[in-house]
């Protein structure tokens, strides 16, 4: 006999059973591992961007805060409470929000689409100085974008 043959002869397989094993636990590592890495790549959530930010002309007691939505869902924009305008000082609310003309009065959420811009006129319950430095922080459902300073 050749030393091939006995070779193969002596060599034991692995049995039914645990084979069977092996293939169901290495199934289900794999398809772990790709829910855990491929499903996080499809959810969908808004990302703000401060396009514009600065006083409003004409008015000492606004600002304007130009934002877009550069996520992959729309963004929602709950109460008056998601605008703060600051300085070293001084923190001051918004006591009216505008959407070009059209005041906003949040009983129902203002949602802002994917892809969409849009410029916010906030009056706030103060007066801003010509002296001062602000910045305008904003609270969307997604998180908080806060301008530079100006």
């Amino acid at each position: 006999m050749s030393l091939g043959k006995m070779i193969l002869k002596k060599k034991k397989a692995v049995s039914p059973v645990i084979a069977t094993i092996l293939l169901i636990a290495l199934t289900v590592t794999a398809a772990a591992i790709v829910y855990f890495v491929v499903v996080p790549l499809f959810a969908q959530t808004s990302e703000l961007s401060p396009i514009s930010y600065g006083t409003e002309a004409g008015y000492s007691d606004r600002v304007y805060f130009e934002i877009k939505n550069i996520g992959g869902a729309p963004a929602t924009f709950a109460s008056l409470a998601a605008f703060e305008v600051i300085n070293a000082t001084d923190s001051y609310i918004a006591i009216h929000v505008f959407v070009g003309t059209t005041e906003i009065d949040f009983t129902t959420p203002y949602e802002l689409a994917q892809g969409s811009t849009v410029k916010f006129s906030i009056q706030l319950a103060g007066v801003l100085t010509a002296t001062s430095t602000y910045e305008i922080t904003f609270t969307a459902a997604d998180g908080t974008i806060t301008s530079p300073a100006f």
